[in-house]
C-alpha cells in the first residue's frame, strides 16, 4: 500500500471511509485517532514542530507507543467522540455462575508520578473503573482495594526489560505488599518505555496465587489505553491466551477484543469486549483451577471514584444497586437512591422473585452431583443459604471407590484433567514409585514415613495438554512419560494428589496420608441431632429439610413468632454497630447461611461485647455455641479470618 502524507488545517484530518454495504464514501474529521483500511489499523497523529497540518500515519503493528503530541484534553475528547458515533457497543450475556470479585491493588512507579503528579490518582481510578466495565460481562467485578504511588523513589528496580521488572515486582509483592494488604491481584504501572513493542506482561493461570499480577506501561495519553493493557494482563492471570484467528467480538465480529495479541482492527479505538474464545477459556480456568479467592467480600471497600450509589455494588447502607439510572432495568430498585421501590421486599438474589421474598422451602440452588445438597429459601432473606454438601465420606455413586469430600468426588483421574485438560489421565503405578525419591516434584509431602503413602503424594499424569499452573515437568520410566504440574504457589497443592482421593479399598488421601475412610465419622451418629428433619453436611452440621430451620431442624420457619423475628445480615459492614437480638432470632451469615437460636439471657449477659476477629461463619458458630454452652471463654479462642472477612466490636444485647 502506498502511504501519502495527510495535510489538514488546524491539525484536523478528513478521513474518507468506505461503506462496503452501501458502496459509498463518507468523511470523518478528527485530529487524531484510528483508521481501518484493508483489514489494517492505522494511528493518525499530528507531527510535532510543524504548522502545516502534517500528520503521521502509523500501521498498528509498527506503532512505537509514545506520549501523543497535541492537547491532551482535545485528544481525549476526539477519541471518545469518534467511538460514540462509529463504535456501537454490543452487550454480552454475562458468563453463567456466581458473580466473582477481584480485589485489585495498583502500584504506580516514580516515573509515572513525575509525569502526571497530582493527576496520577484520578487517572488510575478512571482506568480501574473502565477495567471493571470490561469485566462485568464476564460476571466479574474488579474492585480497587489499594493504590500505592511511589512519589519519591521506586522500591524495586524498574528495568526496561519487562520480564525482569515483572519478576522484581512479584518478589516484592510476596515479600512486602501481601503482608500489608489482602488482595487478589496486583498490577504495576510504569511510565517507562519497555524494550521492543511490549507494553504489558503477566503470568498465565496465576490468579489467586503469589504470582497474581502484571506489569503495565502507561503508553497512551488517554487512561483508557492503560485500562486496556491492565485488563489484558489480568486476562492472562485468568488463564486467557491471545486471541487466535477466528476469535471475534462485537457487532458482526468487527470489535476490538481485549485479548488481541496487538491492537486489533476494528472501529473502536480501544477494546470493548472479550471474545467468545476468551469466555470459553475463562470458564475452563474457573472449573480446572478453582481459584481460592474471587468470593464476594464481606463488605465492599473500594477506592474507585464516583458515587457509591450507581456502581452496581451493594455498598453499606444500600438496599440495592442496579447501576446508573441509564443502566438500571430492575423495577424493584430505585437507581437514584439505591432504595427498594414502593411495595418491594427485595431487588435481587436467588430468593427474590418479582420484588418479593420467596416462601420458605423454595429451592434456590439445586443439587448438582452425588455430593451436593439442595438449598432452600428461608423466607426471611433474598439470598440463598451458603452452599452445603453431603457429609464427607459418603460413597460416590458416579465414581466407583470414590468418596465425597467437600462437595466433590475427588480422584486422581479427575485431578489430571484439572491439571492438563481433556485427554489427560492418571499415570500408571510405576510413576508413583518416583515419590520414594522425596525430592522437589516427586515426594509424599512433609509427612514422616511418607514412602508408605505413595499414592497420596505428588500426582503423575500422562497425555493431555498445557498445565493449568503454566509449567510442567516429566520423568520417563520404562518408556512411559510421567508428567508433573510444576506449582510455584505451594499453598494450592495442585501438584499433589487431592484430599479425598481414594488410595486403596475404603481408604482416602488426607494431608498426603493414606487413611481409612472412617476418619470422616459416622453419618448416622451425626444425623441424630437433626431430629429426623435433615441430614448431616460436610461441616458435620444439620442441613435441614425444606421449611425447617437450623441448627437442629426442630423448628419450622413458619412457626417463628411474627413481630419478634429479627434478621441480622452479616454481609453489611457491622463494625461499631449495636445489634439487638430478640429471644428468638434468625442470624444470617455471609451467603445467606442461617441459624435458628432459642436462647436465654443466662448464657450470655446483656451488653456482652464480642471483639474477637472472625469471619461471619465463624462468628455465627461461636455465637451459637455461646448460647448453648456455659464455657463461653474457651469458645472465643478462634483464629482470625482473612482481612476481607473481618469485622470488629459488635455489641450484642438480648431483650
Amino acid at each position: 500500500m502506498v502511504e501519502q502524507s495527510l495535510r489538514c488545517p488546524n491539525h484536523s484530518v478528513e478521513v474518507l471511509l468506505f461503506d462496503s454495504v452501501n458502496k459509498k464514501l463518507f468523511c470523518v474529521t478528527l485530529c487524531s485517532g484510528f483508521l481501518k483500511t484493508r483489514q489494517q489499523v492505522y494511528l493518525i497523529e499530528p507531527l510535532e514542530q510543524t504548522d502545516d497540518g502534517e500528520h503521521a500515519v502509523y500501521r498498528r503493528e509498527h506503532l512505537k507507543i509514545t506520549t501523543l503530541s497535541g492537547s491532551e484534553k482535545l485528544q481525549t475528547e476526539t477519541l471518545i467522540s469518534f467511538c460514540v458515533f462509529f463504535c456501537p457497543f454490543q452487550k454480552t450475556k454475562p458468563v453463567a455462575g456466581p458473580e466473582r470479585f477481584v480485589e485489585l491493588f495498583v502500584v504506580v512507579d516514580n516515573t509515572e508520578y513525575k509525569r502526571y503528579g497530582s493527576e496520577t490518582k484520578p487517572r488510575i481510578l478512571t482506568a480501574v473503573n473502565h477495567i471493571d466495565k470490561l469485566y462485568r460481562p464476564l460476571n466479574i467485578r474488579v474492585m480497587l482495594v489499594g493504590l500505592e504511588i511511589w512519589m519519591y523513589e521506586d522500591f524495586i528496580n524498574v528495568e526496561l526489560n519487562s520480564e525482569t521488572t515483572l519478576d522484581n515486582f512479584l518478589v516484592w509483592r510476596q515479600a512486602d505488599l501481601l503482608k500489608r494488604t489482602k488482595h487478589d491481584n496486583a498490577q504495576f504501572v510504569t511510565g517507562k518505555d519497555f524494550e521492543g513493542d511490549t507494553v504489558g506482561l503477566a503470568n498465565k493461570f496465576a490468579m489467586c496465587t503469589g504470582n497474581s499480577g502484571g506489569v503495565n506501561q502507561d503508553h497512551h495519553d488517554n487512561p483508557i489505553g492503560l485500562a486496556s493493557t491492565i485488563a489484558h494482563e489480568m486476562g492472562h492471570n485468568f488463564g486467557l491466551s491471545h486471541d487466535a484467528a477466528g476469535c471475534v467480538c462485537g457487532p458482526y465480529g468487527s470489535g476490538n477484543c481485549v485479548m488481541a495479541e496487538k491492537l486489533r482492527t476494528g472501529n473502536a479505538a480501544f477494546p470493548e469486549l472479550f471474545s467468545g474464545c476468551s469466555m470459553d477459556q475463562l470458564a475452563e480456568f474457573l472449573e480446572r483451577a478453582q481459584p481460592s479467592c474471587l468470593q464476594r467480600p464481606a463488605s465492599v471497600r473500594t477506592l474507585a471514584s464516583g458515587p457509591r450509589c450507581g456502581n452496581a455494588l451493594l455498598d453499606p447502607g444500600e438496599d440495592c444497586d442496579c447501576g446508573t439510572e441509564e443502566e438500571c432495568t430492575n423495577p424493584c430498585c430505585d437507581a437514584s437512591t439505591c432504595r427498594l421501590t414502593a411495595g418491594s421486599q427485595c431487588a435481587h438474589g436467588e430468593c427474590c422473585d418479582g420484588c418479593q421474598l420467596k416462601a420458605s422451602g423454595s429451592v434456590c440452588r439445586k443439587s448438582v452431583g452425588d455430593c451436593d445438597l439442595p438449598e432452600y429459601c428461608t423466607g426471611a432473606s433474598n439470598e440463598c443459604p451458603e452452599d452445603s454438601f453431603e457429609m464427607n465420606g459418603k460413597p460416590c455413586y458416579s465414581h466407583s471407590q470414590s468418596f465425597c469430600h467437600d462437595g466433590r468426588c475427588p480422584n486422581r483421574q479427575q485431578h489430571c484433567w484439572r491439571l492438563f485438560g481433556p485427554g489427560a489421565r492418571d499415570a500408571p503405578d510405576i510413576c508413583y514409585n518416583l515419590n520414594k525419591r522425596g525430592e522437589e516434584g516427586a515426594n509424599c509431602g512433609k509427612t514422616k514415613f511418607g514412602f508408605t503413602h505413595l499414592k497420596c503424594g505428588s500426582i503423575f499424569c500422562e497425555f493431555g495438554g498445557e498445565s493449568i499452573t503454566g509449567k510442567r515437568a516429566a520423568y520417563t520410566v520404562f518408556s512411559r512419560e510421567c508428567k508433573l504440574a510444576v506449582e510455584d504457589d505451594k499453598s494450592r497443592n495442585l501438584d499433589m494428589v487431592p484430599n479425598g482421593a481414594p488410595c486403596g479399598p475404603n481408604k482416602v488421601c488426607l494431608n498426603n496420608k493414606c487413611v481409612d475412610v472412617s476418619v470422616y465419622g459416622k453419618k448416622e451418629e451425626c444425623s441424630k441431632k437433626c431430629n429426623n428433619n435433615g441430614v448431616c453436611n460436610h461441616r458435620n452440621e444439620c442441613h435441614c429439610d425444606p421449611g425447617w430451620a437450623p441448627p437442629y431442624c426442630d423448628v419450622q420457619y413458619a412457626d417463628l413468632p411474627q413481630g419478634t423475628q429479627h434478621v441480622l445480615n452479616l454481609n453489611d459492614q457491622l463494625s461499631g454497630q449495636t445489634v439487638v437480638l430478640k429471644r428468638r432470632s434468625v442470624v444470617q451469615a455471609k451467603g445467606g447461611h442461617t441459624s435458628w437460636m432459642n436462647h436465654s439471657s443466662k448464657t450470655m449477659k446483656p451488653g456482652f461485647i464480642f471483639s474477637k476477629q472472625a469471619s461471619p461463619q465463624v462468628f455465627l458458630r461461636i455465637l451459637r455455641n455461646m448460647l448453648n454452652d456455659k464455657r463461653t471463654s474457651s469458645l472465643l479462642s478462634t483464629k482470625p479470618a482473612p482481612p476481607s472477612q473481618i469485622f470488629h466490636f459488635i455489641t450484642i444485647f438480648f431483650i
